[in-house]
């Protein structure tokens, strides 16, 4: 079963007109992103080349095999140094450079929350500071292939909860764990991260262009309710989150679509008729003008309300600069940074103008020779899968470890100093760090 649907769903991983690509099938939307196709296949050749056993794909599934009353795996209490991340306070967190692993450890989990207000299930991934793993510990594999630094169920590190929240928007036909090298680096750090996968946009959606336009709109509800999903968690004794969570330091992240979801929760507003207005005059390369026919005419489309929290957005390969357009993005109400590589595929063309129109303070990050998958893990997968060697060419692109080394200290530096008031992290984000790495075009504007 699992080869024939493996040799169905990769076949779509071709470009349209190719030999196996089922042309007339595949909707645009399907044929223009190609992201989720590589990680489907990524998945699909997990499981072919699998005895389809009792496997579990972690990121892929929901209450099936994870839930909130998952049993939590003891900790190791020998307090000896295993010369890895350990347990800390705020004193530990703040010595810790933003690029290195640690102080903590990290405990990973999926939970089903329920949207309050909506009543969709919202499959979340979240990691946590965490104790010292025990020798039971299971360690974390993400789609089967990819391992982790984190472990699955670990106790809470509580010493210095509560802990600032970052949101993370996956992205278009991503998953909640595609970014684990980011994901795992923050909960180090001293951060609750948390990861819904957006119903309809993950692997293996086909979505038609309306149906991606309501999409868009959903999705920063999705965060939204995730955030107070976790916040009601955080409020209940008897819950392994209880007490572990400032509810009123939370930053926002995304990459790609999840880019432009981050911008949203941001601030950033779209007004329908000038975005279409944009749209019928010509935008080099947007990926967003085919959607924005179907929003809805005369409204202006803004972060929805729940939202008090948020205080910073990092946005790493957005697209949407059609959609906000320098007006809408004059109304972003946070600190903002932007990442993008000079060769990726899909959103090079909306890096520029999209921070040009935000207000300050505000930074971005070009990395050289980065495409738009360097900022996910997928290419760590090491699969004979077409298009997964085509957009991962160690020969062409930056290397993922190296991209990560990149992206983590500054993502990190720019978290903690506007979520935990770490003003020593305002060396990390100047142009004296960035010259540290000759991949990087640093610019950077201040209030």
């Amino acid at each position: 079963m699992f080869g024939c649907l493996l040799r169905c769903a990769c076949s779509r991983c071709q470009a349209p007109g190719t030999p196996g690509t089922a042309t007339g099938s595949v909707r645009s939307s399907f044929t223009r992103n190609p992201v989720g196709r590589v990680i489907l296949c990524v998945v699909l050749h997990a499981l072919a080349g699998s005895a389809c056993g009792d496997l579990r794909v972690v990121g892929l599934s929901d209450a099936a095999y994870h839930s909130g009353a998952d049993a939590v795996v003891p900790a190791d209490d020998d307090g000896a140094d295993d010369g890895g991340a350990g347990g800390g306070g705020q004193d530990a967190q703040r010595t810790q450079p933003p690029g290195s692993f640690g102080p903590h450890h990290v405990g990973f989990r999926q939970m089903v929350l329920q949207d309050p207000a909506g009543g969709k299930s919202l499959t979340t991934a979240i990691w946590y500071p965490a104790r010292k793993p025990s020798a039971r510990a299971t360690p974390a594999t993400y789609l089967y292939v990819i391992p982790g630094r984190g472990y699955e169920n670990l106790a809470p590190e509580r010493s210095a909860a509560p802990y600032p929240l970052v949101l993370f928007s996956h992205g278009n036909f991503g998953i909640n764990v595609q970014s684990i090298s980011f994901t795992e680096h923050l909960a180090s750090q001293g951060f609750v991260v948390a990861a819904p996968n957006h119903e309809g946009n993950t692997l293996g959606s086909n979505p038609s262009d309306e149906e991606m336009a309501r999409i868009s709109l959903e999705r920063p509800v999705d965060i939204v309710a995730t955030y107070e999903a976790l916040l009601a968690m955080n409020d209940e004794p008897d819950n392994e989150l209880f007490g572990l969570i400032d509810g009123e330091s939370v930053g926002i992240s995304g990459h790609s679509f999840g880019g432009y979801t981050a911008l949203v929760l941001a601030g950033s507003e779209v007004n329908v008729d000038a975005a279409r207005a944009r749209c019928e005059a010509g935008v080099e390369g947007d990926v967003f003008c085919p959607y924005i026919i179907y929003f809805p005419a005369g409204q202006t489309v803004r972060r929805p309300a729940g939202a008090a929290g948020f205080k910073a957005a990092l946005a790493m390969a957005p697209g949407g600069y059609a959609a906000f357009g320098d007006d809408g993005l004059a109304r972003i109400t946070m600190a903002v940074m932007l990442m993008g590589g000079t060769l990726d595929e899909y959103t090079l063309n909306d890096l520029r103008p999209l921070y040009n129109g935000l207000v300050p303070p505000k930074y971005k990050i070009e990395i050289d020779r980065a495409g738009h998958m360097s900022f996910t893990d997928i290419c760590r997968a090491d699969l004979d899968v077409k298009e997964l060697n085509d957009l991962c060419d160690p020969a062409r692109y930056i290397g993922i470890d190296r991209a990560f080394e990149i992206i983590n200290p500054f993502a990190a530096a720019f978290m903690r100093f506007f979520l935990k008031g770490e003003t020593e992290m305002a060396a990390y984000l100047a142009p004296g760090h960035a010259g540290g790495f000759p991949e990087v075009s640093f610019t950077s504007e201040s209030r």
